[in-house]
């Protein structure tokens, strides 16, 4: 506080006010005579004479009190100076980043400083979910005035999938009235979903043994499936670059996804390429894909558990290309479009098609088609013919060894183009099984320039007419290209392979197309759909719950869907 000591002057004023009304300010002219009312070489006090009335009160004789005060004297200076600092979120649980959070979960915010409470409400503090919509909460101040517990006011939180914290800047206050300077964002991840060991086993069993051709030697380590983070990294705008320019080391990977419907399980597997150096320059393009689908029958009775499909997927020129292959004692049609359409069906006994266990896995050289190894197809048109420099040698292999996975890396300055070139030459390299379900889903919505997308590549999930699995699931459609390929559809995650034949006519089109995302949203019933038509006999009987016989479409199991009734559902058991 600034405080202003009196003048003078200003004692001259008070003085004169007290006198005649023609004192100060009064226009009248007054002869004063000789007062001398103000001397400039006067000292103070004043020399008027006082004419204040003597005190005749008598004087106070009460003994004085001698007991000492002790009681300690204030020497705190008061602060008077104002808060003019911003309140801003000092931190969060779950933190930003932070990854396996387990549900149901509360949001607590803790501020700066004590803020004030009418403006903590659910406008003010939001949570929203995977899909951009507001998660219904309610966030309670606590006694502290700094921290904020919000409380979902359901328990719809799912599994493996990113949530929002928003904190609305220019609306929260301290309790001197600043504002937060700005919105403040938190992401996180919840956990995947629990009692997936069996599902990992289930993808390690049926892995496939992949055959990848290196044509001429050119470009080996573009043949390499890998992880979408090799280079330490989630951002796919510099994958390629890395891999052409520094890379040394690759670790070769799978990605898999297994859901489970009563009689089956589906088990998804994709590869991932940084760079596909296409034969075709206008089809080469970064971060490319291809896949399988196998069909696994439970045991049932006597019948032990075994592999009944196999399905093939990968992006050619501008088609989507999807391949069927059914073992013989299955009893399933490989039902196609007839005899001239050169994409799908062929029968193979189960020794042949899943020989120990496993199919054998076929990517052609700078292509990268999702072949059958061994599968030399008839006609005018062979996508998947062996090449003759890969049965002479010229080729990478890499098995499912359980354990670590061996890395491929340059031998010298050089990386090796076949196997006999990698020191101890073994028969395969082991690569590593990783869940799409965990590792990939939660990442589904990371678009940019220095993400995983592709921006504005998004579509709705669209389930056939009567089918209500993964309705309305929005999602993103194909990776970021760094390499900008004329196709725009290349280097699809799994979730949103499709399939729209373009050959055969009238009565050989079976169905007009394959819902995009149905081999992995919906897989049981993409393969019940697949291999049954008016042109074929039913291979596939529907499900008969008194005898648990014939072919279920209804999941125990469904991470992308969010279907886990593995608990609820006897069937299930």
């Amino acid at each position: 506080m600034r405080i202003t000591r009196a003048t003078p002057l200003m004692a001259l004023c008070v003085a004169a006010l007290a006198l005649a009304a023609s004192g100060c300010g009064d226009d009248t002219a007054t002869n004063h005579g000789s007062d001398t009312l103000f001397d400039p070489d006067a000292t103070f006090p004043d020399t008027v004479a006082d004419t204040t009335p003597t005190d005749t009160t008598p004087a106070d004789t009460t003994p004085a009190d001698t007991v000492a005060d002790t009681t300690p004297v204030d020497t705190q200076t008061i602060d008077l100076v104002p808060d003019l600092e911003a309140p801003y979120v000092a931190s969060t649980s779950p933190a930003d980043g932070q990854t396996n959070v387990g549900i149901p979960f509360t949001v607590t915010i803790t501020f700066s400083e004590a803020v004030y409470a009418p403006t903590i409400a659910s406008q003010t503090i939001k949570l929203i979910d995977f899909v951009g919509v507001e998660v219904p909460g309610t966030p309670v101040l606590g006694t502290d005035q700094k921290t904020v517990t919000w409380t979902p006011t359901n328990s719809n939180q799912q599994y493996a999938s990113p949530y929002t914290i928003k904190v609305l800047g220019n609306i929260i206050t301290d309790l001197a009235g600043n504002k937060l300077v700005s919105d403040a964002l938190f992401t996180f991840t919840t956990a995947n979903f629990p009692d997936q060991d069996g599902y990992r086993d289930v993808a390690a069993k049926y892995a496939p043994v992949i055959y990848s051709a290196v044509n001429g030697g050119t470009a080996p380590y573009a043949q390499v499936p890998t992880k979408l983070d090799s280079d330490g990294d989630w951002d796919l705008s510099n994958n390629k670059d890395w891999l052409t320019q520094t890379a040394t080391s690759l670790i070769p990977s799978v990605y898999y996804n297994v859901t489970e419907t009563r009689t089956h399980y589906f088990v998804n597997y994709m590869l991932y390429f940084p760079w596909v150096n296409h034969s075709s320059s206008g089809y080469a393009h970064g971060n490319g894909t291809n896949g399988y689908l196998v069909t696994v029958e439970k045991a049932r009775g006597e019948q032990a558990e075994r592999p009944v499909t196999l399905h093939s997927y990968w992006r050619e020129n501008q088609a989507e290309e999807n391949q069927a292959f059914v073992t013989t004692e299955s009893g399933i049609v490989a039902a196609g479009l007839g005899a001239s359409d050169w994409s799908v069906h062929k029968e193979y006994a189960q020794a042949e098609l899943f020989a120990d266990g496993r199919f054998k896995a076929y990517v052609t050289a700078q292509t990268h088609r999702a072949c059958l190894w061994g599968w030399n197809q008839t006609g005018g048109l062979s996508p998947c013919a062996w090449p003759n420099e890969v049965q002479t040698g010229n080729k990478l292999v890499f098995a499912y060894q359980g354990g670590s996975p061996t890395p491929y890396q340059k031998v010298g300055a050089a990386w090796p183009k076949d196997m006999s070139e990698i020191t101890g030459t073994p028969e395969s390299l082991g690569y590593a099984l990783i869940p799409a379900l965990s590792a990939l889903w939660p990442r589904r919505f990371e678009a940019g320039p220095n993400e995983l997308f592709q921006v504005g590549s998004t579509f709705t999930y669209q389930p056939d007419t009567g089918h209500t699995v993964g309705a309305g699931l929005k999602l993103t459609t194909k990776f970021l290209d760094p390499v900008g390929a004329d196709a725009s559809a290349y280097g699809r995650p799994l979730w949103s392979w499709g399939w729209s034949p373009a050959v055969g006519s009238g009565a050989d089109i079976t169905f007009s197309r394959v819902t995009r995302g149905q081999m992995a949203i919906d897989p049981a019933w993409y393969v019940w759909e697949r291999h049954t038509s008016s042109l074929h006999a039913n291979g596939l009987a529907a499900y008969n719950e008194s005898d648990g016989s014939g072919f279920s479409t209804d999941y125990c199991f469904n991470g992308f869907a969010n279907v886990d009734l593995r608990v609820t559902d006897a069937h299930c058991h």
